[in-house]
């Protein structure tokens, strides 16, 4: 059986779509899941294209037990990359928006992925909400704190993800 494969987006995937993948693969491998399933992350701006992770999300990471190095390069999601992915995980409604308008244009013969917000597998996000309400908020222009505060958040919603990845893989 080949790899599900998942994929976290944020805008310049420098920030929350690398610590996103960081986290999700150490729950997965804690799950004992990492022989079926493959992580991967991407942003939807080619702006930061190639830079590595921010050094406040490395922080973060660190500060909540992750374990260096966080060996990432910043890259940008396109089409011939996103129906690849099984499961594509977006921070923000803007970010599942773009990803699903470019899921449109896929050939018609080729599966689109399933693109779920990260937050809707948060328990502490409100049920039914509409995907504006549910971001993982960009830290970027705060502190170092909104970065930690950040990870956090993004914590709650493994056990969901971890749960919906078994459904998926039967």
């Amino acid at each position: 059986m080949s790899k599900l494969r998942v994929l976290t987006v944020c805008t310049g995937n420098v920030c929350r779509s690398p610590a996103a993948a960081v986290m999700l693969r150490q729950a997965i491998a804690e799950a004992g899941l990492a022989d079926r399933v493959e992580v991967g992350s991407a942003g939807t701006s080619w702006e930061a294209e190639g830079m590595p992770m921010d050094e406040r999300t490395e922080l973060s990471l660190e500060r909540a037990g992750y374990a260096r190095p966080f060996e990432h390069t910043a890259s940008t999601i396109h089409l011939h990359a996103l129906i690849q992915w099984d499961l594509v995980l977006p921070m923000t409604a803007e970010h599942a928006q773009t990803l699903r308008r470019m899921a449109e244009q896929a050939p018609s013969d080729g599966a689109a992925p399933e693109i779920v917000m990260w937050r809707r597998f948060d328990p502490k996000a409100p049920k039914g909400a509409p995907e504006t309400e549910i971001a993982v908020e960009d830290p970027w222009y705060e502190g170092q704190a909104a970065f930690d505060r950040t990870i956090r958040h993004m914590r709650r919603s493994l056990p969901g993800i971890i749960e919906h990845l078994r459904e998926r893989l039967g």
